[in-house]
């Protein structure tokens, strides 16, 4: 509902009258609604794991519903709504994010009964070794430790 004189039963509201103006057009009020939304955020380190910008996506909502809940290494219960209200992804795209997290064994994943809620479970170890992994390519190039040039002194 966007006339700003009517309740969410389309009843008129305390002190406003027909000839009040209604309000902002629906185009400019779902704008306004839109840039005030929840930003989706994406942890860099996954992208470059994930290879993958919503399975990256996918497993940094993942790694947040898992800290909100307390319940590291447990079995998380979402629903492909949940997701696609957190991520604005399709449950198409959700299938092929959740795919390559799959296959590079950063999640395990399963149905839960008859439902639409999936079971998904952060497999800490393969994440961080991948994460490990790749700071170690990005630093290969570094000398370590450093050592002191021939000729100089303490």
């Amino acid at each position: 509902m966007y006339d700003m004189r009517l309740d969410p039963e389309g009843n008129l509201l305390p002190g406003k009258s027909w000839d009040d103006p209604p309000g902002p057009p629906p185009a400019e009020t779902e704008l306004m609604l839109s840039m005030l939304d929840m930003p989706i955020t994406i942890d860099r380190c996954f992208v470059e794991i994930c290879g993958d910008m919503p399975a990256a996506a996918v497993l940094t909502e993942l790694s947040t519903i898992e800290s909100e809940a307390g319940c590291r290494d447990q079995w998380l219960t979402v629903t492909p709504g949940e997701l696609e209200r957190r991520l604005a992804l399709s449950e198409r795209q959700q299938r092929a994010a959740r795919r390559v997290l799959r296959v590079k064994g950063l999640i395990g994943h399963r149905r839960k009964g008859p439902g639409p809620a999936d079971e998904y479970r952060l497999l800490w170890p393969v994440i961080m070794a991948q994460l490990r992994q790749k700071a170690a390519e990005r630093t290969a190039h570094i000398a370590w430790p450093p050592r002191r040039p021939e000729g100089v002194q303490p």
